[in-house]
């Protein structure tokens, strides 16, 4: 009916306050009848609910030459077939009819704005609607929660083979589908090498694998500008300094030379993980990271939650992408970050976790890396255990291989 939206706007002033967990059992009893009793200028299917106008909008609306015989027959329904009437339908259909109306509340709510009534205008100004503010802050939460539910229920219709699970991903990006609302931007990332690797990380769970690239594509798009500019503070010497005997690239950092607090060395660490994608040849996927903890300051280092947001664009966006990563001398000062973010990493991500000393490490590239870049991290291990070489001169021994394999300064 195009005249639903005064309906959703006459309930849902009322309903803006409640708390969340009220919120669904009051769409399924209040919101849904209301919105199938659109105004009087329609016929009644259904009754109102116990407590709210038969016709909403008769108080919103200018009036109608109908509104009295609708109200008069919604009026004789009586309570108990009011009950019998919000229960043939369930959250579901009250939710989906709901996220309908309100791509017409938000069409309408503008075509308001631009013919503001007499009554509402002050000196030549509009007044400021009373519950604009709260009737917006429903409308995400439901927007929100239809938008998992239909995630949830497309996935449940997956086929059982990988391929077909990829395609079904991917379809989710589609016009109509529950991700088809975003950029084309975000949703460019969300192809078939994506998804396979999410199907991979969450295996035999569909549901997980959209989950996990719904947040994925989301914080591409929050993180658009430093995704395509690459362009953040120097925090410190995370940097590829080479490849494996697999091809798979090798990062290393040292915590001696960090520059900054650990909050602002996220974007710094993405832009270094963008790095090593780059230099990943055909057929590689991943990467060993070689994170040397000695010299670690506490003071930059304090708070975990940073750790938690790495952790989290390791699970997501960067699915699938660490072969390994390795901890050298880990100090026992720093043990309560290990014990704040440990319980939260799965088991699948702990077994690519070792923890080594750096004796135990330079064994280990020489086992796994080229001479020439075992060398070169087994130098940069030893330059920054020497306490003679001062941070400017560790800057300018800072190397790193580039897409085309050749090496250059790190940080020109």
């Amino acid at each position: 009916c195009p005249h639903g939206i005064g309906t959703q706007i006459a309930v849902f002033p009322s309903l803006a306050c409640r708390p969340r967990r009220t919120l669904h059992s009051k769409i399924a009893t209040d919101i849904m009848p209301c919105l199938l009793v659109p105004c009087g200028r329609c016929s009644a299917r259904v009754p109102a609910a116990p407590g709210i106008p038969a016709n909403p909008m008769m108080e919103i609306s200018e009036g109608s030459s109908g509104s009295s015989d609708s109200d008069a027959s919604s009026s004789a329904v009586s309570e108990p077939e009011t009950q019998q009437a919000c229960r043939k339908f369930n959250f579901r259909t009250a939710a989906l009819a709901v996220r309908a109306s309100n791509r017409l509340a938000f069409r309408g709510g503008a075509a308001e704005e631009d013919q503001p009534a007499n009554d509402s205008e002050v000196g030549g100004e509009v007044a400021p609607r009373r519950h604009a503010t709260k009737r917006t802050s429903l409308v995400e939460q439901l927007r929100r929660h239809t938008q998992r539910l239909t995630l949830k229920r497309v996935t449940q219709t997956l086929g059982t083979s990988r391929d077909e699970q990829v395609r079904g991903l991917m379809d989710l990006l589609m016009p109509g589908m529950p991700l088809g609302e975003l950029s084309d931007f975000a949703k460019a990332y969300g192809d078939e090498a994506f998804c396979a690797r999410l199907l991979r990380k969450y295996p035999d769970n569909a549901a997980k694998c959209a989950e996990k690239l719904k947040q994925a594509l989301l914080w591409r798009e929050q993180n658009r500008v430093l995704l395509t500019t690459r362009k953040c503070p120097q925090a410190g010497d995370y940097r590829v300094i080479g490849a494996d005997l697999a091809q798979r690239p090798v990062l290393y950092m040292c915590m001696r030379n960090q520059l900054l607090p650990l909050g602002q060395c996220v974007d710094f660490m993405v832009v270094a993980m963008l790095r090593a994608i780059d230099n990943m040849p055909a057929g590689v996927e991943t990467a060993t990271h070689i994170w040397d903890l000695h010299g670690m300051m506490i003071r930059l280092n304090w708070n975990p939650a940073p750790l938690v947001a790495i952790l989290k664009m390791a699970e997501g966006y960067f699915a699938e992408r660490m072969h390994q990563v390795i901890i050298v001398d880990m100090p026992r000062m720093a043990a309560f970050l290990k014990d704040a973010v440990w319980p939260l990493v799965p088991d699948k991500t702990k077994e690519k976790v070792k923890f080594m000393t750096a004796d135990e490490v330079q064994t280990h590239v020489g086992q796994h890396c080229p001479t020439d870049v075992a060398g070169r991290i087994r130098g940069s291990m030893q330059q920054n255990r020497d306490s003679s070489v001062s941070l400017e001169e560790r800057k300018r021994s800072w190397m790193c291989v580039d897409a085309q394999g050749e090496l250059a300064p790190a940080f020109a």
